[in-house]
């Protein structure tokens, strides 16, 4: 499949809440927004899975979490999926992917929300900082970004190949993390169209999986 301008648009709004669009919209207008998330929801649904159908058997991922199009009260301002292993579940690290109305990005995470309901901490995640240079060898670099987790999504991240070449990148970024950890991925901005983005996301996943696998000594490897 490929995401196209109007995948990016449909984030491209004023209102999220549902309360804001009654005081906005009509009845009808509402249920065709509604109708139009749906719909591209369901092909983000189908991108997803087939990533998924595209990783090797030994990832145990065949079955990604994909966020719902709304949470009840707000229409999604992105549209974001996790993958863990099946063995991992449990662990607030996870691969990720998510669409928003500025870029496509595939990437590697803590989850914060109910992180001490999870396994894992973010001292020991963290830690992939030291192994970024050399993951890097392995691995081309063009595309991929890495920002700290406090920073919006929509801000203009870092590129990888700048922080692995400038040591003060590397020290304003730990300054920015605070009290939280870093993101890594690669994003793909908004342009006439991606093609084939199933094939970049299972291939861009795979690159991550070795940061992944990393985390956690006690854990199983994928």
């Amino acid at each position: 499949m490929n995401i196209i301008a109007d995948d990016f648009a449909l984030f491209n709004r004023k209102y999220f809440t549902f309360k804001q669009l009654k005081e906005e919209k009509s009845i009808e207008e509402i249920e065709k927004i509604k109708d139009t998330y749906k719909e591209h929801w369901q092909k983000w649904k189908a991108i997803q899975l087939q990533t998924a159908s595209l990783l090797p058997k030994e990832f145990l991922m065949s079955q990604p979490k994909i966020e719902s199009w709304t949470n009840g009260w707000n229409l999604r301002n992105h549209f974001w999926s996790a993958y863990r292993s099946e063995n991992r579940k449990e662990e607030s690290a996870c691969l990720a992917v998510l669409l928003n109305k500025k870029q496509y990005q595939i990437y590697l995470m803590f989850q914060h929300y109910k992180s001490e309901e999870r396994v894992g901490n973010k001292q020991e995640y963290n830690h992939l900082l030291d192994s970024l240079a050399q993951w890097s060898q392995e691995v081309d670099i063009t595309d991929y970004y890495i920002w700290p987790q406090p920073e919006h999504e929509l801000e203009e991240h870092l590129s990888l190949s700048t922080y692995l070449t400038d040591e003060a990148q590397q020290k304003e970024l730990k300054k920015a993390m605070k009290d939280k950890t870093f993101q890594i991925g690669k994003l793909l901005y908004k342009k006439e169209e991606i093609k084939d983005v199933e094939k970049i996301t299972a291939k861009t996943l795979q690159e991550l999986a070795p940061l992944y696998s990393s985390i956690g000594q006690k854990n199983e490897k994928i």
